[in-house]
């Protein structure tokens, strides 16, 4: 389709806010894939909304002020709800909308004397979204991995149930793509063109060429590196990850916690192994669980601490919990989806 579907501004900054749920992150994935308008918009909306956290106007609107601006400057009526969320979101839309008044006044009125005179002042325009629109490219993966080469040649491994945002080329001074699930990157390397990831939460991963693995949820985002060094950085927070070194934030804390990566089970998506190395059994069975779906359970504190050493290698998991029964003398008992060890 040429003409760009309608669809509510309210949701679309809603999903660029990390808070929509399965059932409106799927509907926003479909508008985007229906027309090549649709995903430039969003990418428009997005780069300026980006763009909008940065600036900081110096003028002081009232209440009525703003709602006049932000009646004005939408396309349709703002529907109303009770619950408290629209405030938020009505508020999410104002500051984007605000971003975008003092976006334009900047973009339309440049001064190469300034910029001369001031080159942090020209580096942070060259941030900014350029006339011609950004064609999105969305990689997404079902209930099987995705392996996909983007723009500047490095290689994704999305798992199962995640999305890539990404451009279909890469421009400016910045490689910037934004996931939701979990993936494994190798970075191509290009000192003068850093790689970004915008990973929810309101973390933001920074490379020039390395490999890691980044799982973006809901309510936590984790960075393992591999190789390289990555930084992690949420609000003025920010920390350098080593290779074997992992960082988990909470959505809820802006604390980035760092510690040492013992154990290789978060590859089992690339390798299809499930690698223990005097590792305990509650570990396993946490991993088992992202995998297989929340189907394990230990039905015996005392067994947590059981550790194995040996590799589960392309096993179904009926399979490897039959192995794990034979190793410890448990019994496996099924009860609906659930396993349970005992």
């Amino acid at each position: 389709m040429n003409e760009q579907q309608t669809y509510p501004d309210e949701l679309l900054v809603k999903f660029l806010l990390q808070e929509t749920d399965e059932k409106e992150t799927a509907e926003v994935h479909r508008w985007l894939q229906e027309a090549e308008t649709n995903r430039n918009y969003f990418e428009q909306l997005k780069s300026v909304w980006e763009e909008s956290k940065s600036l900081q106007p110096t003028i002081t609107i009232s209440q009525d002020e703003s709602w006049l601006r932000l009646k004005s400057k939408l396309e349709k009526p703002v529907k109303l709800y009770s619950s408290k969320r629209y405030y938020y979101y009505a508020a999410a839309v104002i500051i984007f909308l605000l971003g975008l008044f003092f976006f334009i006044n900047r973009k339309d009125k440049p001064s190469e004397h300034f910029a001369h005179h001031h080159p942090e002042k020209k580096k942070q325009d060259s941030l900014l979204i350029s006339e011609k629109p950004i064609v999105v490219n969305l990689l997404h993966s079902k209930q099987g991995t995705r392996m996909d080469t983007l723009p500047d040649q490095s290689l994704v491994t999305l798992n199962r149930n995640s999305t890539l945002t990404c451009p279909k080329k890469f421009e400016g001074n910045e490689r910037r793509v934004t996931l939701n699930g979990e993936a494994f990157f190798n970075i191509t390397p290009d000192k003068s063109k850093p790689f970004f990831i915008d990973a929810g939460n309101d973390v933001e991963i920074k490379v020039v060429g390395t490999s890691f693995n980044v799982k973006s949820y809901t309510d936590f985002t984790e960075v393992i590196v591999e190789t390289g060094i990555v930084e992690v950085r949420k609000f003025n927070r920010v920390v350098m990850l080593h290779r074997r070194e992992k960082a988990k934030i909470r959505k809820s804390d802006s604390s980035i916690v760092v510690q040492k990566n013992t154990d290789k089970l978060y590859k089992y998506y690339r390798s299809k192994e499930f690698e223990c190395d005097n590792l305990p059994l509650w570990r396993l069975v946490e991993v088992l669980n992202e995998a297989y779906g929340d189907s394990v359970v230990i039905g015996r504190k005392e067994l947590r601490g059981l550790t194995l050493d040996t590799r589960f290698d392309n096993l179904s998991l009926e399979n490897i919990l039959e192995l794990i029964s034979e190793t410890f003398d448990l019994k496996v008992e099924k009860q609906g989806n659930k396993y349970i060890l005992k």
